[in-house]
C-alpha cells in the first residue's frame, strides 16, 4: 500500500505546477536572461513589462512586422496570462505565436532591443519549442539544446563548426529539422543573412560528406545510398529554387546543386532540369546562377543547352561581359559553346541582328578551348556557305553574308584563325572549294562593291506585307468563315500579312480594310471575326494574339452589334486562360466592350426579345445548325454580365482561374442561386457542342478536360453530349489528328487521352466504341488511340458491370496470348497483360478466365493420339495458362471460395501433365497454391523466391490441417524433417512465417492425436523435438529463441522443456551457443514452468547417478554450467504458494545426494568440483530463510573447504541491500548461533574470517531486531578465537565487525566496550611500539574508535581517552601511509566534537607532555583537537572552561622554554618550534574570539606575569614565546586590543633596557618586542599613543635603542616602529621632540648611528610629508653637515633624504643649504 501511495504522490509531484510552493515560484520567476537571480526575484511583471516593452517598440521601428505581436505577446493582457491556467489548446496556440516571433527575432537577437524582448518571453511565458529556440539562435550562439551539443556544454567549450556539419551528415533528424526550419522562415519571408549563410554552408558540406561516405561498398549499395541522399535533399531544393522572395536561399540551393553535380554521376536529363530550375526567374541571383550554370554545363556531355536555360541566358544584359569575368575562376567553355549553338538554332527568327552580335562577342572573347571552338565554328561555316540550310529564313543571303563576315573577322584572331583552318580540313574532300581563300576573296569582293545590308527584320517585314496584300486581292471563291476548310490558302495569306503588320497601327488599319476580310459584312457573316479567332487561338506570338483581340475590341467600340456574337464566347474563354497576362488582359477588355454593347442593344430591344445568332446555320463551321446548341439571348446576356464581368480581375491575375471558375459555376458551387439548373445545363450543352464542332485543337484540348470535371447538370450528361466527338475522332483517324495537332503545337497523346475520357462505364454506346478501339489493330486506329483505350478501360474497370467485366476479361486474355505463336510482342499484348495483372478482378471474371485456361494433360494426350492433326503448340498452352494463373493470383484476395474447386482441378491437371510429359511446371504450381492460400487466408503473399513452391506447399498443408487433420497427420513427421533440412535454414522473414504458420496449425493437432492414442506421448514428442534439435546449428541466430519458444508453447513447456534441454546437450554438446540460449529460453517463462523444468531435470540427474543410467553422465557438468537454470527458483518461495514444502523436500534430497556424491568421488577432482558448483547454484537460488536452514546443516556435516565456499556465498548474498521479510530477519539472527558454534569448535582461520564477516553482515542488516543475540555472538568474536588471536587478518575482521555492531546497536553495545576497547587499544599500542603495525589493522581499530565516539562517546573517557590520545601520538610518529593519517585525524576530530569539554581538556592536558615527546606533528594534531573543541563550544561554554584553556595555553607558550632550557639532542629545531608556536598562536586567537574583555584581560595579565616571573634564562624564552603571540594578537585583532598595550609597557621598557646584544636569545626577544610595538602603532585608531603617559616612556626607550641597534645592524624594524610611533602620536610637540633626538644622533661619532639617523629621517619624511618638514629649519644645519660627512654611505643617504624633501616641498633645497 505504501509503495502504491508513493507512486501516486510521485506522479502528482511530477505534474504539479507548484501552485502553493512559493519557494519554487520565486525560483522560477528569478530565472532571467539579463538580470542576476537576486535582482530578478524582486521584480514584478509591471516593472518588467515596461522595461521590455521599450525594447519591443524599438524592434517595431526596425521592422514593422513585429507590430503584429502587439495584440498578444506584448499586450497589457499578457501581464496577467499564466500558462498553468491555460488549456492544452491555448498553450499550443501560444507556442505557435512564440515560434513565429522567435523566427522573426533571430536576426536581431544580438541587439539590445532583441534581448529585452527575449527577456519578456522567458520571464512571462517560460517555455519554447526546443527546435525553434535552438535554430533561431544557432547561427549566433550555437547553444546546447540538442543531444549532440551536450558534451560541449558540460565542458564549457566552444562548439566547433565541424561538429554541426558532422551531425547534419550523420543525424537525419537534425538534417531534416534544419531544412524544415529554414523553409518555414523563408515561406514567411522572415529570413536573414546569418541564418541563410549558416544553412548554406552546413547543408552543402553535410551533403558532400554524405556523398563521400556513400562511395564505399558494393555498386548496388552505393547507388541505393546515393538515391536516398538525393531523395532527402531534393524536396528542399525544389521548393527553395522556386522561392524568388529569398534570393540568398536560392544561392544556397545553387551551392547544394553544385555539390550534387560534382559528387554524383547525374544523367543528362537531370542536369538539364537543374539548369532550367536555376535559370527560372533569376533576376536577383544572376551572378550566382551563372556560376552554377557554368559548373553544371561542365558536368554535361552534350554541348546543347536546354531551351529554357538558353532563353534565360540570352535575355540577360551584358551576358558576354559576365561570362568573361567568370572565366578567371571557372571553365566557361561548355556554357559558351552551348550559347553559340543555341544562337545558330534560333537563326531566322526576329532579332537576328542581336544573335549575330552575340555570336561575334562570344567567339571573339576567346572563352572556349580549341576542341570547343572547332565544334562551334564548323556549323557556322557550313551555314555561311549553304552546306546546311538555314532554318526558317526566307532570304538566306543576308544571314549567310553576316556569317561569312563574322568568319572573316575571326580569321584575324590568332587562335580562332587556326581553328577555322582545322575545321576546313575536317570537311569532306569534295568540299575544298569552300576553303579559306575563296571565302576571303568573296568577302573582299563584297566589301569593294559596298553592298548595303539593311536590317533583316525590317526588309522582310515590308516585303511580306506588300506581297501579302497583293496576294489577298486574288479571291476565287466566296468564303464565309475561316473556321471551316473552304479556302485554307486565304487564311495563310491573311495571317502572313497580319503578322507583318500587327506591330504597326497604320498597317493594322490598312489590313482591317482589306476586301478579303469583308469587314462591312462582319455582322452578317463570320469571316471577319473567324480570322481573328484563329489568330488568338493559334500558335502565334503574344503580340499578334493581343493585336487580334484588340482588333475586335476596337470594332465593337465603333459598331453596335445587330446580331448575337456568341460564336466568339468560347474562344474568348480560351483567351482568358492564356499563359500570357497581356492576352488575358486584352480578352478581359474585349469582354467589357461586349458587355457594354450587349447592354446598349438590350436596352433598344423593346419588343423583340431575341437577336439573330451570327454564324447560325452552315455559316460558321460549314455544318448543320442542329449540331450546335446556341444559347438564347437572355442566357447569353446573363453569361456575359453575371458570370464573366464580375470576375474579370481574377481571370487576369492568374492563368487557370477561369477553368476552375467555369467548373464551380457549372456544378453549382459558386453563386448557384443566381442561375437556374436549366440555364447551367444550356451553357454546358452549348460548350460541349462547341468542343465537338470547332476545328481549333488548342480550344478542344483546353475545354475538354474542363467539361469532364462537370459530370452532369440535372438530366444533361456531359459525356453523352461529347459522344459525337469520340466517334468523329475515330472516324477522322489518328494521322489526321496528329497533323492538326502538330500545326497548333498540341500534344496529340494528351488530346486523344482527353477524348477517350468520354467513355462511360455503364453506357453501351461508348463501351462499344471502346471495345472496337481495343480489338482493332494499332496500325488501323493508331497506337495512341489504342493506348488511350486501354488506360480508359483500366480507370473505369471498378465501375463496370460484372457481365461487361467478364466480356472484356476474355478479350484481354485473347489479346495477351495472341502473339505467342509468332514469337512477337506488340502494344496490345503488353497492355492487355498489364490489365489482367494489375487490375483487381472479381470472382466472376476469375471463374471465366479459369474456364478459358487450357488443360495441359488433356492436350498432351490428344497430341499423342493425333500426332498428324494441326494443333496449337504447347508453348501457347503453357503461356495462356500462365497468364490466367497470374491473373488469378494477383486478384485472389478479392475472390471467394467458389473458385477453389477449379483451382484444385488445375493443380491436379498440372500433376498429371508432369507425370505424362516429365516436365515440371513449378511456377504454375506455385501460382495455383498461392492463389489457394490467399483465398483461404485473405492476406497478400510475398514476392516469389527460389523455394517458394516448398514454402507455399507447407502453408497449404497447415491450412488443410485445420480443415481435414486426420488426412495429413500420418505424414506430419516427414514434413518436419523436410522443414528442418531446408526452410529452417533460411534467414528471410517469409520462411519464418511459413514455419510458424505450419507449427501453429499442425503441432496442436499432433499432440491431440498422440494423447488419444497413448497415455504418455513422450516418445512421439521426443521425435518431434529431436527433429528441431538437429536443426539447431542451421537456424539463423536471430530466429532461434522465437522458434523454440513457439515450439515449447505448442507442445507444453511445463512438461517437455527439460527434454529439449537434454536433447540439445546430448545432440550438440560442444556448441557454445547452447548454454546462453537455454538461459534465454528459460527466462521467457513464469516461475511455475521453471519449477517443473527443474524438478524433471534434477530427476534426470539423479537417474544419471545410477549404475546403469538412462542419460549420459556428462549432463551434470552441462547443468552446472547454467547458473540461471535454478536462479529464479527463489521467486517460487512466497508465503501464498502451496508447493514450498514440496520444493523444500526436493532441495533437501538434492543437497544430500550432492554431498554424498562429493564424498564418494573424492578421488575424482572434476566430479568434486562439479558437485560444489552445483551446490552453490542451488543455494544461490534459495531464499534467505531456506538458505539459513540448509547452511546450518552444511556447517555440521561439510568439510572445511565446502563450509568456506558456502559461507562466502552467504556473505555475498547478505551484502545485497534489497528489503527482506521479517522471517528472513529472524532466520539470520538464529543462524548466528550456528556461526558461533562453528567458530568455537571446528573452523580454521580463513573459514573463521568468513564466518566473522557473515556475523558482520547479519549485525548490520538485522542487528537492531535482536541486539542481545548479536551481543552474545560478539562475545565470541572478542574472545581468543578472533580478536584475541595472533592472526592480524582475524583481528582486523573482528575490529570491523565490532565497529559495525556499535554503529548498529548504539547504546545496546555498551556491554562489549569494557572488554573490547582496552584490548583493542593494547593491540594497537603493541603493534605501534613494535614498529610493525599493519595498516589495515590500524584503520580498523580507529574505525572502531570512531564508532564509539559517535554512538557512545561517554564510554571513551578517563584512561581510555588518554590511551587513545597516546596511541594517536605514536601513530603519528610511526611513518604510516596518508590513508592511516586521514583515519587517525578523523578519530581525533570526533574526540574534539563528541567528548565533553571538561574531559577532553583534562585529557589534552594530561597527554600534553606525551605529545610533545613524540613529534612536532603529534603536538600539532594535539593542538588541532583544541582548536576544533574551541570552534565547537559557545562563548559561554568557553568562559566556563577558561581556566583549563589558560593552562593549555601556558603549556603551549612554554614549549620554547622546555626545548631550549636546557637544550639537548632531543630538542626541537628552531623551525619546528616556530611551526608549533604558529599553531599555538592560531589556537589562542581562536580562543580569544570566543571570550570577552572581562574574561580575557585577567588571562592576559596572567600570561604577562607568568612570562616575567622566573629566572633570566627562562624569562627570556617565555617572553619570546609571549611576544611572538602578541605580534599575531595585535595584528589580527587590530584596534580592538590596542589598549592592551598599556599592560605591557612596563615589561617592554624593562626588556628594551636590559637587552644583551651579545646573546642571540636576547636579540630575538628584542626583535619580537619591536614587532609587537610596530603592530600596536599601526592599528592605533583611538589615539592610544597620543596620550603622553603612553607616548613619552615608549618614545624615550625607542630612541635610546637607535644607537645599539645601529651598531648591531638591526635598525630596519626599529626605524619602522619609530616612524609609526611618530605617526600615531600625531602632535607637533612630539614631532619636535623626536626630531631633536634624531638630529642629535646625526652628530654621533659612529657612522652607523649617523646613517641610521638619516634613514630614520627619510622614513619620517615619507610617512608624514609636509607635517614633518615643518621642522625643516631645524634640520638644515644638520643636513649641511651631513652633506660633507666623511662616510660615503651617510653622504649618499643624505642626498636621498634631500631628494625626498624636494619631492615633498616641490622646490630646490640648495639655496636654503648655502
Amino acid at each position: 500500500m505504501a509503495t502504491l501511495l508513493a507512486a501516486q504522490l510521485a506522479q502528482i509531484r511530477a505534474h504539479s505546477t507548484n501552485a502553493l510552493d512559493l519557494k519554487a515560484q520565486n525560483k522560477a520567476h528569478s530565472r532571467s536572461l539579463l538580470f542576476d537571480e537576486r535582482h530578478a526575484a524582486n521584480q514584478d511583471f509591471d516593472t518588467l513589462f515596461h522595461f521590455c516593452y521599450d525594447g519591443y517598440q524599438e524592434l517595431c521601428r526596425l521592422d514593422t512586422r513585429f507590430a503584429d505581436f502587439a495584440g498578444n505577446l506584448f499586450s497589457e493582457q499578457s501581464k496577467q496570462e499564466d500558462r498553468t491556467h491555460m488549456t492544452t489548446v491555448q498553450n499550443q496556440q501560444l507556442d505557435l505565436v512564440l515560434e513565429d516571433f522567435m523566427r522573426l527575432l533571430g536576426n536581431r537577437l544580438l541587439l539590445k532591443p532583441g534581448m529585452k524582448a527575449m527577456e519578456w518571453l522567458i520571464r512571462r511565458f517560460k517555455s519554447f519549442t526546443p527546435e525553434t529556440l535552438l535554430l533561431s539562435i544557432l547561427p549566433e550562439f550555437m547553444p546546447a539544446a540538442l543531444r549532440f551539443l551536450r558534451p560541449y556544454v558540460q565542458t564549457s567549450t566552444e562548439l566547433p563548426y565541424q561538429a554541426i556539419v558532422y551531425t547534419a551528415a550523420h543525424n537525419s533528424g537534425f538534417f531534416d529539422i534544419l531544412n524544415a526550419h529554414t523553409l518555414r522562415v523563408c515561406r514567411r519571408q522572415q529570413q536573414y543573412p546569418a541564418l541563410l549563410s549558416f544553412w548554406s554552408s552546413i547543408i552543402s558540406e553535410a551533403v558532400a560528406l554524405m556523398l563521400d561516405r556513400s562511395h564505399m561498398g558494393r555498386l548496388q549499395l552505393r547507388q541505393q545510398h546515393q538515391e536516398e541522399i538525393v531523395l532527402r535533399v531534393m524536396p528542399t531544393l525544389a521548393e527553395g529554387l522556386s522561392m524568388h522572395s529569398a534570393p540568398d536561399f536560392r544561392i544556397g540551393c545553387f551551392m547544394v546543386l553544385i555539390v550534387l553535380s560534382s559528387k554524383l554521376q547525374l544523367s543528362e536529363d537531370a542536369l538539364a532540369e537543374m539548369m532550367d530550375r536555376v535559370a527560372f526567374r533569376w533576376a536577383d541571383v544572376t551572378h550566382a546562377g551563372l556560376i552554377c550554370l557554368v559548373i553544371l554545363a561542365q558536368r554535361r556531355h552534350t554541348l546543347t543547352l536546354p531551351k529554357r536555360t538558353f532563353r534565360a541566358l540570352i535575355s540577360l544584359d551584358r551576358l558576354v561581359e559576365n561570362i568573361v569575368l567568370l572565366q578567371r575562376h571557372y571553365g566557361v567553355g561548355k556554357l559558351a559553346s552551348g550559347i553559340v549553338l543555341g544562337l545558330l538554332r534560333e537563326l531566322g527568327k526576329p532579332g537576328d541582328s542581336d544573335r549575330m552580335r552575340y555570336l561575334r562577342l562570344l567567339l571573339e572573347a576567346n572563352l572556349m578551348q580549341p576542341d570547343l571552338i572547332a565544334s562551334a565554328l564548323q556549323p557556322i561555316f557550313r551555314l555561311s556557305w549553304g552546306i546546311d540550310p538555314l532554318p526558317k529564313v526566307e532570304d538566306d543571303r543576308y544571314t549567310e553574308s553576316a556569317l561569312r563576315g563574322l568568319l572573316l573577322r575571326l580569321t584575324e584572331l590568332e587562335r580562332a584563325g587556326s581553328t577555322i583552318r582545322l575545321s576546313l580540313e575536317s570537311l569532306d574532300p569534295e568540299s575544298h572549294q569552300y576553303s579559306i581563300e575563296p571565302l576571303a576573296d568573296r568577302l573582299a569582293i563584297a566589301e569593294e562593291a559596298d553592298v548595303a545590308m539593311p536590317d533583316v527584320n525590317e526588309v522582310s517585314a515590308v516585303m511580306t506585307f506588300e506581297q501579302a496584300i497583293s496576294l489577298t486581292t486574288e479571291r476565287r471563291a466566296v468564303v464565309v468563315s475561316l473556321l471551316s476548310c473552304a479556302d485554307p490558302d486565304l487564311f495563310s495569306r491573311l495571317s502572313d500579312a497580319f503578322l507583318a503588320a500587327h506591330q504597326s497601327s497604320e498597317l493594322l488599319h490598312t489590313f482591317s480594310e482589306l476586301v478579303a476580310l469583308r469587314k462591312p459584312f462582319a455582322m452578317t457573316e463570320p469571316l471577319y471575326f473567324s480570322f481573328f479567332v484563329r489568330i488568338w487561338c493559334g500558335f502565334y506570338p503574344t503580340t499578334a494574339r493581343v493585336a487580334a483581340i484588340n482588333m475586335l475590341s476596337n470594332y465593337f467600340r465603333n459598331e453596335n452589334p445587330i446580331a448575337d456574337v456568341q460564336m466568339l464566347h468560347a474562344y474568348i474563354l480560351h483567351a482568358l486562360d492564356d499563359a500570357s497576362q497581356l492576352v488575358r488582359q486584352a480578352a478581359a477588355e474585349l469582354i467589357l466592350v461586349l458587355a457594354a454593347s450587349y447592354h446598349a442593344v438590350h436596352d433598344d430591344l423593346v419588343q423583340q426579345s431575341e437577336l439573330p445568332v451570327l454564324g447560325r446555320g452552315r455559316q460558321l463551321y460549314g455544318q448543320d445548325d442542329e449540331t450546335i446548341a446556341w444559347l438564347p439571348w437572355k442566357v447569353t446576356l446573363m453569361f456575359i454580365h453575371d458570370w464573366l464581368v464580375p470576375h474579370l480581375e481574377e481571370f487576369q491575375m492568374e492563368a487557370g482561374r477561369i477553368s476552375r471558375y467555369l467548373v464551380d459555376m457549372l456544378v453549382g458551387h459558386k453563386d448557384a442561386s443566381k442561375f437556374k439548373t436549366s440555364q447551367r445545363a444550356m451553357i454546358l450543352h452549348w460548350l460541349c457542342s462547341q468542343v465537338v464542332v470547332t476545328p481549333m485543337y488548342l480550344v478542344k484540348n483546353w475545354l475538354l478536360p474542363v467539361l469532364m470535371r462537370v459530370p452532369k447538370i440535372g438530366q444533361t450528361c456531359t459525356r453523352t453530349l461529347l459522344t459525337p466527338l469520340l466517334a468523329s475522332s475515330l472516324q477522322e483517324g489518328e494521322t489526321a489528328i496528329q497533323e492538326a495537332c502538330a500545326k497548333e503545337h498540341v500534344d496529340t497523346s494528351q488530346y486523344i487521352g482527353s477524348v477517350m475520357e468520354i467513355v462511360r462505364p455503364k453506357e453501351s454506346e461508348t463501351l462499344k466504341i471502346l471495345r472496337e478501339c481495343i480489338c482493332s489493330p494499332p496500325d488501323t486506329i493508331g497506337p495512341l488511340f489504342s493506348l488511350a483505350a486501354f488506360r480508359r478501360l483500366h480507370s473505369i474497370w471498378p465501375q463496370m458491370k460484372s457481365q461487361t467485366q467478364v466480356s472484356f476479361g476474355k478479350i484481354m486474355l485473347d489479346l495477351a496470348a495472341s502473339d505467342v505463336e509468332s514469337g512477337q510482342t506488340n502494344l496490345e499484348q503488353q497492355e492487355a497483360l498489364g490489365m489482367l495483372l494489375t487490375t483487381k478482378l472479381s470472382t466472376e471474371v476469375l471463374q471465366s478466365l479459369l474456364q478459358e485456361c487450357p488443360r495441359l494433360a488433356t492436350q498432351e494426350m490428344t497430341k499423342r493420339r493425333r500426332t498428324l492433326s494441326p494443333r496449337r503448340s504447347s508453348e501457347f498452352i503453357v503461356k495462356r495458362a500462365s497468364i490466367v494463373l497470374e491473373a488469378v493470383e494477383s486478384s485472389a484476395t478479392q475472390a471467394n471460395h467458389s473458385i477453389l474447386g477449379t483451382l484444385f482441378e488445375v493443380l491436379l491437371d498440372l500433376q498429371a501433365y508432369k507425370e505424362q510429359s516429365g516436365t515440371e511446371l513449378h511456377y504454375l504450381e506455385l501460382l495455383v497454391m498461392n492463389s489457394v492460400l490467399d483465398i483461404l487466408t485473405q492476406s497478400p503473399t510475398t514476392p516469389i523466391q527460389k523455394t517458394d513452391v516448398q514454402q507455399t506447399a507447407m502453408l497449404l498443408v497447415s491450412l488443410l490441417a485445420g480443415i481435414a487433420p486426420e488426412l495429413i497427420l500420418h505424414n506430419i513427421m516427414p514434413i518436419f524433417t523436410f522443414t528442418n533440412s531446408s526452410i529452417l535454414q533460411r534467414a528471410d522473414d517469409y520462411s519464418a512465417y511459413v514455419v510458424n504458420q505450419t507449427m501453429n496449425s499442425v503441432i496442436p493437432r499432433v499432440m491431440d492425436s498422440l494423447r488419444k492414442r497413448h497415455k504418455d506421448p513422450m516418445a512421439g514428442v521426443s521425435e518431434l523435438l529431436l527433429s528441431f534439435a538437429a536443426a539447431f546449428d542451421h537456424v539463423p541466430s536471430q530466429r532461434l529463441l522465437a522458434l523454440f519458444k513457439s515450439l515449447m508453447n505448442l507442445v507444453g513447456a511445463d512438461a517437455y522443456l527439460f527434454a529439449l534441454i537434454i536433447l540439445l546437450q546430448n545432440k550438440i554438446p560442444n556448441n557454445k551457443r547452447v548454454p546462453q540460449f537455454l538461459v534465454d529460453l528459460l527466462d521467457c517463462y513464469q516461475v511455475e514452468v521453471h519449477l517443473k523444468t527443474i524438478e524433471r531435470y534434477l530427476a534426470t540427474i539423479f537417474d544419471s547417478l545410477r549404475p546403469d543410467p538412462t542419460f549420459s553422465t556428462h549432463l551434470i557438468p552441462s547443468a552446472s554450467s547454467n547458473k540461471r537454470l535454478v536462479s529464479r527458483i527463489a521467486q517460487a518461495f512466497t508465503p501464498d504458494r502451496a508447493q514450498i514444502e514440496y520444493l523444500r523436500t526436493i532441495m533437501s534430497d538434492v543437497i544430500d545426494q550432492i554431498l554424498s556424491l562429493s564424498r564418494q568421488c573424492q578421488s575424482n577432482n572434476q566430479m568434486v568440483h562439479v558437485c560444489q558448483k552445483l551446490l552453490d547454484i542451488i543455494l544461490d537460488g534459495l531464499p534467505m530463510v531456506e538458505s539459513t536452514i540448509v547452511l546450518q546443516r552444511l556447517l555440521e556435516i561439510a568439510d572445511t573447504q565446502a563450509c568456506y565456499d558456502v559461507l562466502r556465498s552467504f556473505e555475498v548474498r547478505l551484502s545485497d541491500r534489497r528489503s527482506e521479510p521479517a522471517a528472513t530477519h529472524d532466520a539470520c539472527l538464529i543462524f548466528l548461533n550456528s556461526l558461533v558454534a562453528f567458530i568455537r569448535n571446528r573452523g580454521d582461520e580463513s573459514t573463521i574470517c568468513t564466518a566473522v564477516a557473515c556475523i558482520d553482515r547479519i549485525a548490520e542488516r538485522f542487528g537492531k531486531k535482536d541486539g542481545l543475540a548479536v551481543i552474545e555472538a560478539m562475545n565470541t568474536v572478542i574472545g581468543r578465537h578472533c580478536l584475541g588471536a595472533t592472526n592480524t587478518e582475524m583481528q582486523t575482521k573482528s575490529l570491523l565487525t565490532l565497529s559495525t555492531v556499535v554503529q548498529t546497536l548504539g547504546d545496546e553495545s555498551v556491554p562489549l566496550i569494557p572488554q573490547a576497547l582496552p584490548k583493542t587499544l593494547g593491540i594497537l599500542k603493541d603493534a605501534i611500539d613494535d614498529g610493525n603495525c599493519n595498516e589495515r589493522l590500524h584503520n580498523a581499530a580507529f574505525l572502531f574508535f570512531n564508532a564509539i565516539l559517535v554512538y557512545i562517546p561517554w564510554a571513551m573517557v578517563g584512561p581510555n581517552l588518554d590511551l587513545l590520545l597516546k596511541v594517536s601520538h605514536g601513530s603519528c610518529n610511526s611513518g604510516l601511509s596518508d590513508a592511516c593519517s586521514e583515519q587517525r585525524k578523523a578519530t581525533l576530530n570526533f574526540v574534539a566534537k563528541q567528548i565533553e569539554p571538561k574531559d577532553c581538556l583534562c585529557a589534552l592536558e594530561r597527554t600534553w607532555n606525551n605529545a610533545m615527546g613524540e613529534d612536532p606533528e603529534a603536538l600539532k594534531e594535539h593542538l588541532q583537537i583544541l582548536e576544533i573543541l574551541i570552534a565547537r563550544l559557545t562563548k559561554s561554554a568557553v568562559s566556563l572552561h577558561a581556566d583549563a584553556f589558560t593552562k593549555l595555553l601556558i603549556k603551549a607558550f612554554d614549549l620554547r622554554r622546555v626545548q631550549y632550557c636546557p637544550r639537548s639532542k632531543d630538542s626541537y629545531e628552531e623551525s619546528e618550534v616556530i611551526g608549533v608556536e604558529a599553531a599555538s598562536n592560531h589556537v589562542a586567537v581562536s580562543l580569544i574570539y570566543k571570550m570577552n574583555d572581562t574574561i580575557f584581560r585577567p588571562i592576559f595579565m596572567r600570561l604577562v606575569e607568568w612570562a616575567a616571573s622566573s629566572s633570566p634564562a627562562v624569562k627570556t624564552q617565555r617572553r619570546t614565546a609571549l611576544y611572538n603571540f602578541l605580534v599575531d594578537f595585535f595584528d589580527v585583532l587590530k584596534s580592538i586590543v590596542t589598549n592592551y598595550a598599556a599592560l605591557i609597557i612596563e615589561d617592554i621598557m624593562d626588556i628594551l633596557k636590559g637587552v644583551d646584544w651579545s646573546d642571540e636569545a636576547s636579540r630575538l626577544l628584542w626583535m619580537k618586542v619591536i614587532q609587537t610595538l610596530h603592530k600596536t602603532f599601526i592599528h592605533d585608531q583611538d589615539g592610544f599613543w597620543q596620550s603622553p603617559k603612553h607616548f613619552r616612556p615608549v618614545s624615550e626607550v625607542l630612541l635610546d635603542q637607535l644607537k645599539p641597534a645601529a651598531e648591531a645592524a638591526t635598525t630596519s624594524q626599529l626605524i619602522a616602529s619609530i616612524t609609526e610611533l611618530v605617526g600615531a602620536g600625531d602632535s607637533p610637540k612630539h614631532h619636535k621632540t623626536f626630531n631633536a633626538a634624531i638630529l642629535h644622533y646625526t652628530r654621533s661619532d659612529v657612522p652607523a648611528v649617523r646613517l641610521a639617523a638619516v634613514q630614520c629621517q627619510q622614513s619620517l619624511t615619507d610617512r608624514l610629508g609636509e607635517e614633518w618638514l615643518a621642522l625643516l629649519p631645524e634640520m638644515l644645519p644638520f643636513i649641511s653637515e651631513l652633506q660633507e660627512d666623511d662616510d660615503g654611505l651617510v653622504e649618499r643617504a643624505t642626498l636621498r633624504w634631500i631628494e625626498k624633501i624636494e619631492d615633498v616641498l616641490g622646490e630646490n633645497l640648495a639655496p636654503m643649504l648655502q
